[in-house]
């Protein structure tokens, strides 16, 4: 499982890295994002209130609850799909391709192409929030991210309850792990969660990437360093999660974080 995990969640920071180069390459230095990046009050007043929407259908059941998932999860997967598409192909290629994309992503309801549509979804937003912050802005937010991701998982248990309702919904916004590579044929419905499939969160694979890309228009070879570090912190969590006594859900974005925190501090020292 372990060999899975690392192919799925260094696809993600590759394709992420390789984004981030396009990006600058096709725009102009006068109109990138700024490097001075500063929370504003619609910031955090439209965050807020998404997080209260979802943990207000997080602890609800019933079709409302699945509907609001499915949702979300087709926003999310568009929206990352269409800025990989944009970038790499012509306007018009990229949307013939968006389309059949999701067209495949909605009659092929399989392992495979769930974590393909994720990898997309994750990379693209991801590069775009990379590039609109300055590494350290990155890395609070991830330290930010991985205190609430502990509090959420051992306090509060409402990130469990998120994802069993997305499970339940089959609108599983996070990379899935199977045991063996033949399962990645099989239906996302048919899942068997524990020792058969594991699920990794979106924000556990995202949330690296932001420093990732953050770091770019630093230094590439720091980047992919980072890159590198944040794929070891995956390989601990996976560690930590696979010799528990007994297996229960784990904050797997604090490993993950901290690895990529240090490996942005050991490279700011050598480069």
């Amino acid at each position: 499982m372990i060999i899975k995990g690392v192919i799925l969640f260094a696809s993600a920071q590759i394709l992420g890295l390789l984004t981030v180069q396009r990006q600058l390459s096709l725009l102009p230095s006068a109109g990138l994002p700024s490097l001075d990046f500063k929370f504003s009050f619609w910031d955090i007043f439209i965050f807020s209130a998404v997080l209260l929407v979802f943990i207000f259908f997080v602890f609800r059941q019933g079709k409302p609850s699945r509907i609001f998932f499915k949702i979300f999860l087709w926003l999310v997967i568009f929206s990352g799909s269409q800025i990989i598409f944009s970038v790499f192909l012509s306007p018009t290629v990229a949307l013939i391709t968006l389309v059949l994309f999701l067209i495949l992503v909605l009659a092929i309801p399989r392992v495979a192409v769930q974590n393909l549509a994720v990898i997309l979804a994750i990379t693209g937003i991801g590069s775009v929030l990379g590039l609109s912050l300055t590494p350290i802005a990155a890395v609070i937010i991830l330290a930010i991210f991985s205190v609430y991701d502990i509090v959420a998982v051992y306090f509060t248990g409402h990130m469990i309850k998120m994802a069993e309702n997305m499970i339940r919904s089959n609108a599983i916004f996070g990379l899935v792990i199977p045991n063996r590579f033949s399962d990645f044929k099989e239906k996302t419905g048919n899942m068997k969660l524990g020792e058969q499939f594991m699920i990794l969160g979106s924000g556990d694979v995202a949330l690296p990437l932001i420093l990732v890309s953050s770091l770019v228009r630093v230094s590439l070879i720091q980047a992919w360093l980072v890159a590198v570090f944040a794929v070891a912190g995956f390989v601990i969590t996976h560690l930590l999660f696979a010799n528990q006594k007994e297996r229960k859900p784990m904050a797997a974005l604090p490993p993950i974080a901290a690895m990529s925190i240090i490996g942005y501090l050991i490279t700011m020292l050598i480069i």
